[in-house]
């Protein structure tokens, strides 16, 4: 059984599931989205049902999730499967990891909760209930071991992720989007339509200013919003229409990235992808008054974005809650764009970010120590 709530963890999921259907011969069911049914997850409940952002939107579908447990504990009444393995997605998979390893399961976790930023007291939990922690940063690692956590460092799945282009494929790209010396903002609102709805009204509004002082500028510039798996166009097109801005759509995000000038990006994986892409961003975040009052108090970091938090340095700029001003995001992006010195030392900094992350190689590390786990 495999459980991933999050588009993002559906991703990785499905890289992992491949990477051990190579390895041996498995039947796989449990909770993921689009990727890990093609990889051949026979999924219970699908991770649009799941996507929830922030502590009063968990808390509308409370009685939805306690179905969601009990139906994966009786699939597992059902079916026995070796093992159940978690992928990120804490608030939902912590608690089932209690329930499974009750039924007497084997319990792995890939993808370690971020109890580095809070709720350091879950590593209890987690001591109790995961037989094998599978981390993407070295430095969890590092923690787990001084909890006596069985745990190791995999890398981070992203690095097989990221898909690379070619000149001519960027070019072809940059041809459907602009003409000439013009430059492409690219914004990244998430892939929950929480995000999308409290993020990307503010992105566009970001853009229009930024558009406005380019144009004095002599520069011109074309705005492209990057659009989530299972998100209709229809959802981004409202936002656009409303906010007056001549914006593209393109579901193709990878290559996005990498044609793109600078972006505006909601913090989360994203941020990691788009540096692994070597794309200038500003990162952003906004949420409601309620999630981020309780946030702040939970929250132990100084820094939201994972490519701040894993380099131990900033190296992008943030604007979170009242600091994601239009004014502010818009100045921030120019001085990417036209000052060729700030953007060439963001990229430099980003290289540092692979040697971090670990080598190529991370889903197929993950399944054979899951395998020999099981067996």
């Amino acid at each position: 059984m495999i459980i991933a709530g999050e588009t993002s963890g559906d991703k990785h999921a499905a890289l992992l599931v491949e990477s051990m259907k190579k390895m041996d011969d498995l039947r796989l069911i449990g909770v993921g989205g689009d990727r890990m049914r093609s990889a051949g997850v026979e999924l219970l409940h699908h991770v649009r049902e799941m996507s929830v952002m922030g502590f009063s939107e968990v808390l509308s579908k409370l009685l939805f999730f306690r179905k969601v447990h009990q139906d994966l504990l009786n699939a597992i009444a059902s079916e026995k499967p070796a093992a159940v393995i978690l992928v990120d997605y804490p608030g939902f998979n912590l608690r089932f990891a209690e329930s499974a390893k009750k039924k007497g399961m084997k319990v792995i976790y890939f993808i370690s909760p971020q109890v580095w930023a809070w709720g350091k007291g879950r590593i209890r939990k987690i001591r109790r209930t995961v037989d094998l922690m599978l981390t993407v940063f070295k430095f969890e690692e590092e923690m787990y071991k001084r909890e006596d956590v069985n745990s190791h460092f995999v890398g981070h799945p992203l690095i097989d992720e990221i898909k690379s282009y070619s000149d001519s494929q960027v070019l072809e790209f940059r041809k459907t989007i602009v003409s000439g010396d013009a430059k492409i903002v690219a914004l990244l609102p998430g892939s929950r339509l929480q995000e999308i709805s409290r993020i990307l009204p503010t992105m566009l509004e970001s853009a229009k200013a930024l558009s406005g002082e380019l144009r004095q500028a002599g520069v011109t510039v074309e705005t492209v919003v990057a659009c989530a798996p299972g998100i209709d166009d229809s959802v981004y097109n409202d936002y656009v229409g409303k906010s007056g801005v001549h914006a593209h759509l393109t579901r193709d995000v990878d290559l996005l990235m990498s044609s793109a000038d600078s972006a505006m990006v909601t913090s989360g994986t994203a941020t990691l992808e788009a540096a692994l892409h070597e794309l200038p961003m500003v990162v952003v975040y906004k949420t409601s008054m309620l999630n981020y009052l309780i946030g702040r108090l939970v929250v132990r970091l100084d820094t939201i974005s994972l490519v701040n938090i894993v380099a131990q340095k900033c190296i992008v700029n943030e604007l979170v809650q009242n600091k994601f001003k239009p004014l502010v995001a818009a100045s921030l992006v120019k001085e990417l764009l036209l000052n060729d010195g700030v953007a060439a030392e963001v990229k430099d900094k980003y290289r540092d970010l692979k040697r971090i992350l670990g080598g190529p190689g991370a889903s197929d590390r993950a399944a054979d120590l899951i395998l020999k786990q099981i067996r």
